[in-house]
């Protein structure tokens, strides 16, 4: 590290007196890498981000779920065998929610679906708890029973509290289009269950970003794998991380009710709309990120289905001049979060569905970097540099509360 970056970051060492010499890290670490990762992250050329070495955008456009799931939880790309299997245990597991999940679920009140998946996650790792060990196969194993059966508690659990019912899976279908069909609660066509699939693809991972780095800390614990995806459920569910497609659909729709009552297009007043409410510092979600600076690449990708969905060609205006004024306002680019808020819109998902679909997806790596974490493992546990007071000494209370 150069000194010029060292200065930039503050990062510096510092002597704790008994302690030894510690390296002193910005908050929110950025720009510090704590570990190694094979599962993905930036192109070290600084061009991509990659999935074990495919762009996200190539396996975007032209991987389906089973592909991916089998490349990021096992290096490489399946052949026939191994992508029938994978699919069939994804399936198999996906229709397999123990019956007393859903009785747990039918108990719960109306709040964020967030909720439901962290407290789904700790269900069946109770359940699961007996059968299990950390050694690869068993890892694998449990993994793909999270990647089966989470989506379907956050999609049961939804339904149940909101209206009263929910679709069961089916194990014949495709992975993409059963869990949209459960969301929904009607099937979807070809391509709409295609733009999903691409959707959490494009979520599937992203390095080292806080609810992966929250999976890994809680794996290095060596708990259970469910306690930890609970755990990464948490730390996703919080507005800068995997909130923002939601906040970010609600600011559209706030902007098309204020476009129709003053009889303009959306896609012409977005920008007015936004501009207002930078002027009131008012935070608009689905802008920035903490690893792309210019362009975030999935963005493309997502694009190209809104464009062929309800309302294409308006939404992508509307998209294009968003992203016009928050770059020349801020120079900030877009996130993935503002293209799938449009495209889960277009799809008639609830929004409060928005960011449990991102969690669908990222199940995916975030079980990948819990085995990752636990096969080559050594706890996560920085020193903190103490601020407080020092050398206070006890008193009872009728002493230190004696006015």
């Amino acid at each position: 590290m150069s000194g010029e970056l060292l200065k930039r970051v503050e990062c510096r060492t510092e002597e704790i007196p008994g302690l030894g010499t510690f390296i002193v890290v910005p908050k929110g670490l950025e720009q510090v890498i704590p570990d190694t990762t094979a599962i993905s992250g930036v192109d070290p050329r600084g061009e991509q981000t990659l999935y074990r070495g495919y762009t996200i955008e190539d396996l975007g456009k032209n991987a389906d779920f089973y592909e991916a799931t089998y490349l990021i939880s096992r290096g490489v790309l399946p052949c026939d065998e191994e992508y029938r299997e994978l699919k069939r245990k994804v399936n198999y597991w996906r229709a397999r929610v123990p019956e007393k999940v859903f009785d747990a679920l039918k108990l719960l009140p109306k709040t964020h679906p967030m909720y439901y998946g962290a407290y789904g996650a700790l269900l069946l790792g109770q359940i699961y708890a007996p059968e299990w060990s950390i050694d690869k196969e068993s890892l694998y194993d449990h993994q793909l029973r999270l990647i089966g059966q989470l989506p379907v508690i956050f999609a049961a659990a939804y339904n149940l509290a909101y209206h009263g019912t929910f679709i069961r899976p089916d194990e014949s279908a495709d992975h993409a289009w059963d869990l949209l069909r459960m969301i929904t609660m009607r099937e979807p066509n070809k391509l709409e269950a295609r733009a999903f699939e691409s959707s959490l693809v494009l979520y599937m991972d992203h390095g080292f970003n806080a609810s992966a780095f929250t999976v890994r800390v809680v794996g290095s614990t060596l708990s259970d794998m469910y306690s930890a995806i609970a755990a990464g459920i948490a730390a996703l569910k919080g507005p800068l991380h995997g909130g923002a497609n939601e906040e970010a659909m609600k600011m559209f729709l706030d902007a098309q009710k204020k476009a129709l009552e003053k009889g303009v297009p959306l896609e012409d007043y977005i920008i007015d709309y936004i501009k207002e409410r930078l002027a009131k510092k008012e935070r608009i979600m689905g802008f920035g990120h903490r690893v792309y600076k210019v362009r975030d690449p999935r963005t493309e990708v997502a694009g190209e289905f809104i464009k062929q969905l309800k309302d294409g060609e308006m939404w992508i205006k509307v998209l294009k001049n968003a992203e016009k004024v928050m770059w020349e306002s801020k120079k900030l680019p877009s996130n993935i979060d503002l293209y799938t808020a449009v495209l889960y819109y277009q799809l008639g998902i609830p929004i409060p569905m928005y960011t449990p679909i991102f969690a669908m997806g990222r199940v995916v790596g975030w079980s990948s970097h819990y085995i990752e974490q636990v096969l080559d493992n050594r706890l996560i546990r920085p020193t903190e540099k103490y601020v407080g007071p020092v050398g206070l000494k006890y008193q009872p209370m009728e002493v230190r509360c004696r006015k």
